[in-house]
């Protein structure tokens, strides 16, 4: 009997509140969508918008979170898949212009290089907060440097860290 409850626990646990999955959104999406759809970020500034808090396409104004339902994304993963191309579409690609060069995209970055200590993103090697790190590292004006280490954190929970 207590094997069964262990296995139902098992099989129950994605479906409660606050036990989700970790899910690497940008590699399913550079697995599933790319080829068809570029790269997330250029996809949602290019074809994507925000009006009212809902996230709209050029082709599926009305209900794109039922198209998305419908187009090869896994249920659990439409509202997932949701917030991060509204967060694309409604951020500045400053990774993109200072930073991609030379650390190629911020997904690859996030899993390589970062994690969160006591909720501060932080570089894995150096220890150092990347707040502080971007304050000599890339080229970024001051006031860019907030709005970076929000980018590269939601990055860094996009691709299933914890």
């Amino acid at each position: 009997m207590p094997k069964r409850l262990v296995v139902l626990a098992l099989l129950l646990a994605p479906c409660m509140p606050g036990a989700a999955v970790a899910v690497d959104l940008h590699a399913y999406w550079d697995d599933r969508c790319k080829e068809c759809h570029d790269d997330a970020g250029a996809f949602a500034r290019r074809t994507l918008r925000v009006e009212d808090g809902r996230l709209v396409g050029a082709h599926h104004r009305e209900d794109l979170g039922r198209f998305l339902h419908q187009h090869y994304l896994a249920d659990d993963l439409v509202a997932p898949v949701t917030a991060m191309l509204i967060a694309q579409a409604t951020t500045t690609p400053l990774f993109k212009s200072h930073c991609a060069a030379c650390h190629g995209d911020a997904a690859a970055l996030a899993r390589k290089s970062l994690v969160l200590k006591d909720g501060v993103l932080t570089g894995k090697v150096s220890g150092r907060p990347v707040s502080d790190f971007l304050r000599t590292h890339g080229g970024l004006a001051p006031g860019e440097i907030p709005a970076m280490t929000a980018t590269l954190q939601r990055v860094l929970g996009e691709v299933g860290a914890r």
